[in-house]
């Protein structure tokens, strides 16, 4: 009985939380690893089913989780965080045997770049409030992800790889889905670092200008969805 109780406390109190989070007034909202960090444990038990992280970075895995109580949508979706040398900072996908699943069974994976020197920033790189913000903009692309077909995530796919139209659309698309759900002053902050990163290669920031919402458009979201 007492088990039972502790797992509804915990499902009570990932639902009012995200909800009261998501609407609160999001231009205000700031993250700090200080006000989280005795909660990892509770993050763990509250997820530990269907999420992993494989890595011991236990800033990453709290970060992780603070970002994911903003999309209540995805609790029971499973997701697997990876740390490796990517050309990005971050990325999000579907598990390569997704076609072989209904779409309710599917696996996503999150990539993080933990190498120095390439395109992308290390993500030790960013405070922890613009982590949270970076790996929102990921949940955004796992929450689209979920809502297509097998044989439309496989064409979505081909189109981001072809078409550069493709590839803005889409992440404008997760920065405002970021900022909707409440996580817009953190990936702010993250955007701003980026772009005053002195050490950051050209092309990469070039290519940040180009497909993401800059700075002042995020600045613009933020006042059109959060009041």
């Amino acid at each position: 009985m007492n088990h039972f109780i502790l797992v509804v406390l915990l499902f009570c109190s990932f639902t009012c939380y995200s909800q009261s989070e998501m609407d609160a007034a999001c231009d205000k909202t700031y993250f700090s690893e200080e006000l989280y960090k005795d909660s990892l444990g509770f993050y763990e038990t509250l997820f530990g089913v269907d999420k992993s992280i494989d890595s011991n970075d236990e800033r990453l895995k709290l970060a992780f989780f603070v970002a994911l109580r903003h999309y209540p949508e995805l609790q029971k979706v499973k997701m697997k965080m990876c740390l490796q040398r990517i050309s990005a900072t971050m990325q999000a996908q579907p598990r390569w045997d997704f076609i072989f699943r209904r779409k309710e069974k599917r696996a996503y994976i999150l990539l993080v770049n933990n190498t120095l020197g390439v395109t992308g920033m290390n993500y030790k790189e960013l405070t922890f409030n613009s982590l949270v913000g970076w790996i929102g903009h990921e949940l955004a692309h796992v929450k689209d992800y979920t809502k297509k077909s097998n044989g439309q995530l496989f064409g979505f796919i081909l189109s981001y790889i072809f078409s550069q139209d493709e590839i803005k659309k889409t992440e404008n698309e997760a920065d405002k889905e970021t900022i909707r759900h409440g996580l817009g002053k953190p990936l702010l902050e993250g955007t701003r670092y980026l772009f005053s990163h002195k050490r950051l290669n050209k092309k990469y920031r070039e290519k940040k200008l180009k497909f993401y919402l800059s700075p002042q458009q995020i600045t613009e979201e933020i006042e059109k969805n959060c009041h």
